[in-house]
């Protein structure tokens, strides 16, 4: 049994022969976002109560205006009744196609949505530290107070106002008379 990361790597290298890999991330996403949609249909894809053919059929209708390789990938989760995995498997792919044309996504969470002059500077600066282009993601979370907080392969830097506030709080908690 195979993981997520496994195919998410197939079907780059399928991809990349083809030389369609923007375009197989695009119908994953859409993929992806379906499967999130109906859970459902994922229960349905991976019955054992109706016969492979029934299921790789609806399958075949359900999502026949995309890349060949993604539906074949499909039809493959479905027969091993592995189709569960898609989510996975769509963050693999985008995180492994990422990876192969130098680009990074970052999650900013802020009080207040981000200026886009703001968005570029921040994205400037990601851009020099790590050499690759910057995709910034801006979440709103008004617990934040003030400052913001930032997310990228498994990093976290956090200058919130709650976090210096906090370490002011432990410094002082710390101080001994």
């Amino acid at each position: 049994m195979a993981d997520a990361n496994e195919y998410g790597k197939a079907l780059l290298m399928l991809a990349a022969e083809d030389g369609t890999a923007e375009k197989v991330l695009g119908d994953l996403a859409d993929v992806k976002c379906a499967v999130d949609a109906n859970p459902k249909y994922t229960d349905l894809a991976d019955t054992p109560a109706l016969p492979s053919s029934v299921r790789v059929g609806l399958i075949n209708d359900a999502f026949s205006g995309i890349d060949k390789n993604v539906l074949n990938l499909l039809k493959i989760l479905c027969e091993k009744k592995e189709f569960y995995k898609i989510p996975a498997i769509a963050d693999s792919y985008e995180s492994l196609y990422d990876e192969s044309v130098g680009r990074l996504r970052v999650t900013v969470v802020t009080a207040v949505p981000l200026s886009e002059k703001q968005s570029g500077a921040l994205s400037k600066k990601l851009e020099k530290k790590t050499g690759k282009t910057i995709i910034l993601k801006n979440i709103i979370d008004p617990s934040v107070l003030g400052g913001v907080k930032i997310r990228y392969e498994g990093v976290q830097l956090d200058g919130t106002l709650r976090a210096n506030l906090l370490s002011l709080e432990k410094s002082l908690a710390d101080l001994k008379l």
